[in-house]
């Protein structure tokens, strides 16, 4: 057997067991202790972290979670992993910032490098709320979450009505640009989103909550937001010199874009919720015709009205 095999041989082992020593190593390979030690030794110059443990029942203990060697990064991923943290800096929806700056320099270190990056990242609509105090609802909810702890919250409608809630929280997730906790509202018997910038206070109560056995995930929350966040309708739209800004990104389930000729593009796809789907459309000004559904045109007829003062006329 080669020098490269019984390395490997010897990281299946140390794998396997928590400490092993050279003697017990020698006696299952079938070689010399003495080549144990050359091994363990070429070993942790090739990057695997194997501490070595004096005493009677000490040995060899290999960190198992760093089984793979450090590795020098080519130029490409350099960049690629300073342009993460300038572009990270100036996202309000990443709360832990600070926590990747730290695991990052780690890995950047290994290869002598530092963070100067002259990528700019402008956030268009940056959220009100301070990202200090965005962080500390995030913590306590993540803290709330791990203990099961039930929470006591202070909520601020979307028509500023402010109402108290005990909930259980199970999960936090960004949706929109915003944070938002999934969480069981005993106040009405069932699951519903919370985000994090409306909550007036927070406590989080010294009562454990059992996750209910029912409970999925994907019942709730998937790629294309809430999913008990109102019903799916089909739409269908005629956009005006709007082709590449609709190509760039998804807009519902389903989604379909047939460009028509050189001025005009079809939309076509599946949509949460029928004040989303309205306020979607009108962000589009006279570029968007809804050709279906036929709510949606009466919909947006009557807001058109009300945004001219015309409605009562």
């Amino acid at each position: 057997m080669n020098k490269t095999m019984l390395c490997i041989e010897i990281l299946q082992l140390l794998s396997a067991k928590n400490i092993m020593n050279k003697n017990e190593i020698a006696e299952v390979l079938e070689i010399n202790p003495r080549n144990v030690i050359e091994y363990i030794k070429t070993l942790q110059n090739c990057g695997y972290d194997i501490e070595s443990v004096r005493g009677v029942y000490g040995g060899y203990h290999l960190n198992k979670d760093s089984l793979l060697p450090a590795v020098k990064l080519n130029q490409k991923e350099v960049d690629l992993l300073k342009s993460s943290v300038a572009f990270l800096e100036r996202q309000a929806d990443y709360l832990e910032y600070k926590e990747y700056l730290k695991t990052i320099s780690k890995v950047l270190s290994t290869n002598m490098e530092s963070f100067s990056t002259d990528i700019k990242i402008i956030d268009r609509y940056p959220l009100a709320m301070a990202k200090e105090e965005l962080l500390k609802r995030y913590t306590a909810f993540t803290e709330a979450i791990s203990a099961r702890k039930k929470c006591e919250i202070e909520y601020l409608s979307s028509k500023n009505k402010e109402s108290t809630h005990i909930i259980h929280p199970y999960q936090v997730f960004v949706f929109n640009g915003s944070w938002l906790v999934l969480a069981w509202n005993e106040t009405v018997n069932e699951f519903g989103y919370f985000k994090l910038n409306r909550i007036q206070n927070l406590h989080i109560l010294p009562i454990k909550f059992t996750i209910l056995r029912t409970y999925q995930s994907s019942d709730y929350i998937d790629q294309y937001g809430m999913k008990q966040n109102g019903e799916y309708y089909d739409i269908k739209l005629e956009l005006t010199d709007l082709y590449t800004v609709i190509s760039e990104r998804i807009y519902g389930k389903n989604q379909k874009i047939t460009k028509i000729d050189e001025h005009r593009t079809i939309l076509e796809c599946s949509m949460q919720n029928k004040n989303i789907i309205q306020s979607f459309v009108l962000g589009f000004g006279s570029k968007a015709k809804v050709i279906e559904p036929e709510w949606l045109k009466i919909q947006i007829e009557q807001e058109a009205k009300r945004i001219l003062g015309e409605e009562n006329e």
